[in-house]
Parts: structure tokens; C-alpha cells; sequence
């Protein structure tokens, strides 16, 4: 019976054998954003102006400046390339801003309706970074 007393022990108590599990590594910093341009317009007056995402992940950025010694105006609409529908107004008054965008790829435009404005239009394209 002696012999079977430390088998005994090892079956009733295991986790006192056993050794502890190293912690998991910590998780390595995330990649950085990736940013791709898709447009830079200039010009004054109403136009439409279109562009192609592959993300549907955007920001867009506008800058006025007055024409006159009057205020201008300008709106500054994201459309469906396709079917014209608005999905968003991104601008409704003169100065700067932008505006971070998220929706399903596809074919988008601007409608840009101005007046006595230059204005200044961009689109910068993100990418979430690529899990490993």
C-alpha cells in the first residue's frame, strides 16, 4: 500500500503538480490607419462632382472664402452616385470643417451649391488596418 500512496496523492491533488500557464502575450499596437486620397476639387458656382470608394469609410473636408465684401453661401450635399438620392449634408454654411463618413461601398457625389464663394472640397479614403 505504500506504493500507491504518492499515485493517490498525484490523482486526488493534480493541479498541485502541474505548472502555472505563462500569461498570454499582450496584444502588439494596432497598425496605423491607412489613408488614401479620392478627390481634391476647386471652384466656385454649383456643381456636382462624383468619386468611387471601396471602403465606404471617408472624410471630407471643405473651405470657403468669400468672394465679396458680402457673405456668401454654400451647401455641400453626399449623394448616391446611382440614383441621385441625398444621404447627408456635410456643409450648410461658409468657413471649414470636415466631416468623418461611414456607409457601404459604392459610387458617391457631391452637389456643391454656392454663391459668391471660391470653395475647396477633398476626400480622404480610410482603411481599417488588416488583422495579421
Amino acid at each position: 500500500m505504500r506504493s500507491l500512496a504518492p499515485l493517490l496523492l498525484a490523482m486526488v491533488f493534480p493541479a498541485c503538480a502541474a505548472a502555472p500557464e505563462p500569461p498570454s502575450p499582450a496584444p502588439s499596437a494596432a497598425s496605423p490607419t491607412v489613408v488614401r486620397q479620392l478627390g481634391s476639387w476647386t471652384g466656385t458656382g454649383n456643381t456636382t462632382l462624383g468619386f468611387v470608394s471601396e471602403s465606404g469609410s471617408f472624410r471630407i473636408s471643405w473651405k470657403t472664402a468669400s468672394q465679396s465684401a458680402g457673405e456668401g453661401e454654400f451647401l455641400l450635399t453626399l449623394r448616391s452616385g446611382i440614383s441621385g438620392r441625398p444621404l447627408k449634408v456635410i456643409a450648410s454654411h461658409t468657413g471649414s470643417g470636415s466631416v468623418e463618413f461611414g456607409d457601404d461601398p459604392r459610387i458617391y457625389e457631391f452637389l456643391v451649391e454656392s454663391s459668391r464663394v471660391e470653395w475647396s472640397v477633398s476626400v480622404d479614403e480610410t482603411f481599417a488596418p488588416k488583422s495579421p
